[in-house]
């Protein structure tokens, strides 16, 4: 597969382009000072297992709107994590339209009552892989290409760039800063685990950029950020907490 490669950014760069994106319009109602409890929290969570993850299944759609459901697996997992999220003060809930997000975001939001809002912005990266390749390792490699190589620009034929994931993704999570930022609470934003687990380190840049690479997210696995300084601190990456990013190998 031929990649169009543009030139390297640097990570300085990157996260010029991200404040940029994010203004200085987010106010957060309280100091670092204060108990973290009552920052506003935003969690990035993955979708629990659908038709389109399962080992060798086919894909006779294209992966939009209302293809590939959860699996009876996947329903089990979305139960679960909204049980696991009942003690949870839930503000909002953010969904990619995909089916499988919308399923599990449904779970959450009956345990809590809060109806969810459709984000498209919100939807899996478009790898762009030929057809009949292997997309798990078209991803890997693309990815390895956008994180270790800064090539932000590089693409596989039909697919998006990591430059254009950030442009309808950074610019969505930063309208919810802004909706929320005088709020005490957790928000969630439920997605895929390419989009999630690749802009969330942009987001919340104390998060090593290759996490996704290192930590893959898993089905219904959630990345916790808080505000902070207007700027979002990752605490917690799929259990493991921020005082230990720094001694992954």
């Amino acid at each position: 597969m031929k990649e169009d490669r543009g030139p390297h950014f640097s990570r300085r760069r990157l996260l010029g382009v991200l404040s940029l994106a994010l203004g200085a319009s987010v106010v957060p109602r309280w100091g670092a000072s204060q108990d973290v409890s009552r920052r506003l929290q935003i969690w990035f969570i993955r979708h629990a297992e659908s038709q389109i993850n399962v080992p060798d299944a086919a894909r006779p759609v294209v992966d939009a709107g209302m293809s590939y459901p959860l699996t009876a697996r996947g329903v089990a997992q979305a139960k679960s994590l909204a049980a696991s999220l009942a003690d949870v003060p839930v503000l909002a809930i953010y969904t990619s339209t995909h089916l499988r997000a919308v399923q599990t975001a449904d779970a959450i939001s009956f345990q809590h009552g809060v109806p969810i809002t459709l984000a498209p912005e919100a939807v899996e990266i478009e790898i762009g892989a030929d057809e009949g390749s292997d997309p798990r390792a078209a991803y890997l490699e693309l990815a390895r290409t956008w994180v270790i190589e800064r090539n932000l620009d590089a693409r596989l034929a039909g697919g998006e760039s990591f430059a254009d994931v950030q442009r309808r993704f950074l610019p969505f999570v930063r309208d919810v800063m802004n909706r929320h930022a005088l709020d005490a609470g957790v928000v969630i934003i439920l997605g895929h685990s390419a989009t999630l687990g690749l802009m969330a380190p942009v987001l919340a840049p104390n998060a090593p950029l290759d996490m996704a690479l290192r930590r893959p997210l898993p089905h219904t696995g959630v990345i916790k950020t808080e505000l902070r300084d207007s700027r979002l601190f990752c605490t917690e990456w799929v259990g493991l907490p921020h005082s230990e990013f720094s001694r992954l190998d």
